[in-house]
């Protein structure tokens, strides 16, 4: 793994297979956290083996710039406390990625959600020189609704059956950041 960018008590990392041991710990962790909200996995799917794989896929796309896979830590400490990945990026005139997110149990309501979300997205919009940030959340995580809206996310739409979660398509909302001010001017 490689640091990114830091913020005021975090460090940002690019997501590899040398962090598959941290991650696969992280998930276990927060496994009944994070299973309303999320799509179920089989126990299968918590191995080492599983997450080397997982994250050589990530630093692939990574490599080829369609995914943002972050890892943080708060500075000089580990284990991971939080991801954030911006997946399906897409340039040209879209200039779009959707965002997706998760803060360990014991560090939530701490605000390291709000801290390494805003710094993804400033990153995004001012290194990547993305346009939109998508991220789409079912209605009843009320919580991760009123997160995102204070972040300047707005509403689009409902999109009916769009994931299958816990044995049902779940409905969600389309919460949507625009960059006001990418000029496609200076992009090349």
């Amino acid at each position: 793994m490689h640091k990114l960018f830091e913020t005021e008590r975090l460090n940002a990392f690019i997501m590899d297979d040398t962090g598959a041991k941290q991650l696969l710990a992280y998930e276990m962790e927060n496994k009944e956290a994070f299973a309303q909200f999320s799509i179920a996995h089989k126990d299968s799917h918590y191995t080492l083996a599983n997450f080397l794989n997982i994250c050589e896929k990530q630093a692939l796309l990574y490599e080829q710039r369609r995914k943002l896979p972050l890892v943080f830590v708060k500075k000089n400490s580990w284990p991971i406390i939080a991801t954030v990945s911006l997946n399906e990026i897409v340039y040209g005139a879209f200039r779009s990625s959707f965002i997706g997110y998760s803060v360990g149990k014991a560090h939530q309501r701490q605000g390291y959600a709000t801290e390494a979300v805003k710094a993804t997205i400033e990153y995004a919009f001012q290194t990547m020189l993305l346009h939109r940030i998508e991220a789409n959340i079912m209605p009843k995580n009320i919580p991760s609704l009123s997160f995102i809206t204070t972040l300047g996310f707005v509403n689009e739409g409902l999109s009916k059956n769009y994931l299958y979660i816990d044995g049902k398509w779940e409905d969600h909302y389309n919460m949507v950041l625009i960059n006001e001010h990418l000029d496609m001017k200076k992009v090349r």
